[in-house]
């Protein structure tokens, strides 16, 4: 069964606490809300929480919903090599994840989170079997954090498809109307040449647009938090559920 469901953007909630016991707290009032998945992002957890059983704990809090999970532990308070990474993802999946989020530029760090390191890109490959073999899915994610025009954005997007990538993610900057408009436009085209379901996000000052509108044009994920206190440019579940109504999808 895959991640997404069909038809529509997957409303994936984010969670944002950072101990076991509020996560599982968090994760009981968000199910009340009706979202697809859950988003588990294992950098947020405090370090010395990081463990299977706390992740079993977690994720079978989620019930039926799938979790998405990350784990952007680079530089923070522990370093982390990439193999040590890729490890606790594997490992997450036996806990019951399914979306395994694998960057771009793994095993060969790059500021864009992309690399077209051969090398790089063969153990990529080989990690991204492993994960289906698990039964699994993988999103490949490059966090550009910058503006590129959107023929950039397909580029890196086709080159995470190629390497085996299910759904396609890129993070860019959108910081005047001339680039937001770019990257709603991007949206439509991922969804029109891509082959593959896609996130495609922004930052910056004139982010909060793409973000929104962003699944209703194209993207295959619609990333939503609890409430609005948790991040002003994620809209809420209910927000969200409204928007994809007002679009004329089933919910």
């Amino acid at each position: 069964m895959s991640f997404l469901v069909n038809g529509r953007p997957t409303l994936t909630a984010m969670l944002k606490s950072k101990n076991t016991e509020d996560l599982l707290r968090e994760i009981e009032e968000i199910h009340i809300q009706g979202p697809d998945a859950f988003g588990f992002q294992i950098e947020m957890l405090n370090p010395d929480e990081r463990c299977e059983k706390n992740y079993r704990k977690i994720i079978s809090a989620m019930g039926d919903k799938p979790c998405y999970i990350t784990n952007y532990c680079r530089g923070n308070v522990i370093e982390h090599t990439d193999e040590e990474l890729t490890e606790e993802l594997i490992m997450s999946i036996d806990c019951g994840a399914k979306l395994i989020d694998i960057r771009g530029d793994l095993f060969d760090r790059n500021p864009i989170e992309y690399t077209t390191d051969e090398k790089a890109v063969e153990k990529q490959m080989k990690v991204i079997e492993k994960i289906h073999s698990m039964g699994a899915e993988v999103i490949m994610s490059s966090h550009v954090l910058k503006y590129i025009p959107g023929e950039e954005v397909f580029e890196i997007a086709l080159a995470q498809k190629m390497r085996g990538a299910d759904v396609a993610k890129i993070v860019t900057c959108a910081n005047s109307m001339e680039e937001l408009n770019d990257n709603l436009k991007t949206s439509v085209m991922l969804k029109e040449k891509l082959g593959i379901p896609s996130l495609f996000l922004c930052n910056g000052t004139h982010c909060r647009r793409h973000r929104i509108l962003g699944p209703v044009l194209g993207s295959d994920m619609f990333l939503v938090v609890h409430n609005s206190r948790e991040n002003m440019d994620q809209p809420t579940i209910k927000r969200a559920k409204e928007q994809l109504i007002l679009a004329g999808f089933e919910m």
